[in-house]
């Protein structure tokens, strides 16, 4: 008996088929959170409280209860719920239709936690005054194309936050794009859909590109993610420039100051009290 296409097919590497290109977080959204399982987001989240403590912000629960905070790039929501649980009053903003569906579909399932989530170029989102922190994590001001984008991105963020405001981001840089662990294949299957992915970075373009396939009805689709590497110096000139200024850089997840070699680092920005 000769096997059918589809099922020649079925055991055939992802990347061996043709496809069909979708943009970046939109076939993959129903799949996300699988291919993140191992993200330990709770750290990450008391992480940045940790770290916003240092620009003079309150950490305590019964402290932060009703605080406004905006997440920029919040995907699926995933760092939003965990800050809406601790007591801050949560905007999500994300440029991704399909990531915020998910994140809407957790929120139906909510009883206590309740961010809304708004879909929107975190670059040119602003709402004068509105946060009193900010947050924007795990690489996303690295898919940020161009410096002149990312300037206005952080003269956005100020413009959002009190006087007294707080903005923490992080960026990867090449050290991270150059270890092992960045340049991965993930292979796996959720929710009746297959998925591949894997990456690999230029280090003359200072471009990490990730190259993700989902087969969804029997048919194949390819994202293309792209991450710019900045230098340390050009970020600080950028914030700066913006406005704000830095109370500490934050390498690798400690409580340590950064340097070029760090693989990520956390900035920790403030603004005025009387701007």
């Amino acid at each position: 008996m000769i096997a059918s296409r589809h099922s020649r097919d079925a055991k055939k590497d992802l990347f061996e088929l043709p496809a069909v290109s979708a943009p970046p977080y939109t076939t993959s959204a129903i799949i996300y959170d699988h291919m993140m399982k191992e993200v330990d987001y709770r750290s990450w989240a008391k992480y940045l409280i940790m770290l916003m403590a240092l620009a003079g912000k309150k950490s305590r629960r019964s402290q932060i209860h009703g605080e406004k905070l905006c997440d920029y790039a919040c995907g699926t929501g995933n760092i939003s719920f965990i800050m809406s649980r601790l007591g801050y009053a949560v905007t999500g903003v994300d440029s991704s239709e399909q990531m915020l569906e998910m994140a809407g579909e957790k929120l139906s399932r909510k009883r206590k936690d309740h961010p809304r989530f708004l879909c929107h170029d975190m670059t040119n989102f602003v709402s004068a005054g509105t946060f009193d922190r900010a947050i924007c994590v795990y690489d996303s001001i690295n898919y940020v194309n161009d410096t002149a984008a990312i300037g206005r991105f952080f003269k956005s963020v100020y413009a959002s936050l009190k006087p007294g405001g707080v903005f923490v981001f992080d960026a990867s840089m090449e050290s991270n794009s150059l270890g092992d662990a960045s340049l991965f294949v993930q292979k796996g299957s959720h929710k009746g859909l297959q998925y591949e992915r894997k990456s690999e970075y230029d280090p003359m373009r200072k471009v990490h590109t990730t190259f993700v396939r989902v087969k969804k009805d029997g048919q194949v689709f390819e994202e293309i993610h792209r991450e710019y590497v900045y230098q340390l110096d050009t970020l600080r000139e950028l914030f700066a420039r913006a406005g704000f200024e830095e109370k500490f850089a934050a390498g690798d997840f400690t409580m340590l100051e950064a340097n070029e070699d760090s693989e990520r680092i956390h900035f920790v920005l403030l603004k005025g009290q009387h701007d």
